[in-house]
């Protein structure tokens, strides 16, 4: 028998107003039984059961929707969750495990190093997580081993072996020694850390665009702030930084972050438009009505094709 699902979830969202999370709950799982592909009710059951103290519970949800965001290759999202779980219990071994093997999926060799040694601190016998490392360093020192000079076998017929060219001894370097599980780090080379610095960003970036969908603004915020440290994407860092910070009613600080996105040099009309829109936007809500309007002026000056700017100023400016 087919189930209404939006009056399932209304009748839900008046238990929660209520204070009945427990009849609440009782509603989604009817709606998760119908819809178990929806992700969305595994994250609000999950919340339900944090905020009544179910703490277990909830993670059982979280990780069944991270598993569904894996599922879809949704791998950023999938972390933002099992970074969650992660807030509710710190020696949560599955979710250390599950991050560190989508960061070696996305590529971010460093972060999945780290997960590693995180799990070790906790369980220092922990043998995936001791076999892990063990491959991520070989494969490092691996990279970092020249090539051999070809043996007298490969040289042609008929010609002479070139000389070999004698090194000073202390001119060779030692292969890196094997770094300890938990503390040692192997030595990059600066385009490899530059390499790795961006991605790390990019990683930040997009948790910060998986919680901020899942309108948890916090961490969000704290994934942005990290990303931004990366020039080319300190714009979008800063603009979210500013949505995200309007969200939460923080219009003050949501100002400040959409006028430094504004100072930043070589955006285009388009951008910036939408920019100095949301600025709009912030000053109207914090009662600014003077610099709203000046803000939607400068926005039709750089795009005069958003109409909604228009609107703002008849409205703020009624004739």
């Amino acid at each position: 028998m087919a189930i209404d699902k939006e009056k399932l979830l209304s009748v839900a969202q008046r238990y929660i107003l209520r204070g009945q999370s427990n009849k609440a709950v009782k509603e989604y799982l009817r709606l998760i039984e119908a819809s178990p592909k929806d992700k969305r009710l595994y994250l609000k059951l999950g919340d339900l059961y944090l905020k009544s103290g179910e703490n277990e519970k909830a993670i059982n949800e979280y990780l069944k929707l991270a598993d569904l965001y894996v599922e879809e290759d949704l791998n950023f999202r999938a972390i933002s969750i099992y970074k969650k779980v992660l807030s509710i219990d710190p020696k949560h071994l599955e979710a250390f495990h599950n991050i560190a093997k989508l960061y070696l999926k996305e590529g971010l060799i460093g972060s999945a190093r780290s997960c590693y040694q995180n799990i070790l601190e906790i369980k220092p016998d922990h043998q995936e997580a001791l076999r892990a490392l063990a491959k991520i360093e070989n494969r490092q020192q691996s990279q970092e081993i020249p090539k051999a000079t070809p043996s007298s076998e490969a040289t042609a017929p008929g010609y002479p072996r070139p000389p070999e060219k004698k090194v000073p001894k202390e001119n060779l370097n030692p292969p890196p020694p094997l770094p300890s599980p938990i503390h040692d780090i192997p030595i990059v080379s600066k385009e490899e850390e530059t390499t790795s610095v961006d991605k790390d960003s990019e990683m930040h970036y997009h948790l910060g665009i998986a919680y901020k969908e899942m309108e948890l603004f916090d961490y969000a915020i704290s994934e942005f702030e990290v990303a931004s440290s990366d020039p080319s994407i300190r714009f979008d860092c800063y603009t979210m930084l500013g949505n995200c910070l309007m969200e939460k009613g923080d219009y003050d600080k949501s100002i400040g972050y959409f006028k430094m996105a504004s100072e930043i040099k070589g955006l285009p009309a388009s951008k910036l438009a939408r920019l100095h829109f949301s600025l709009g936007l912030a000053y109207e809500a914090t009662g600014m009505v003077s610099e709203a309007v000046d803000s939607f002026h400068l926005v039709l000056k750089l795009d005069g094709s958003i109409s909604e700017a228009q609107e703002k100023i008849e409205k703020l400016q009624p004739k």
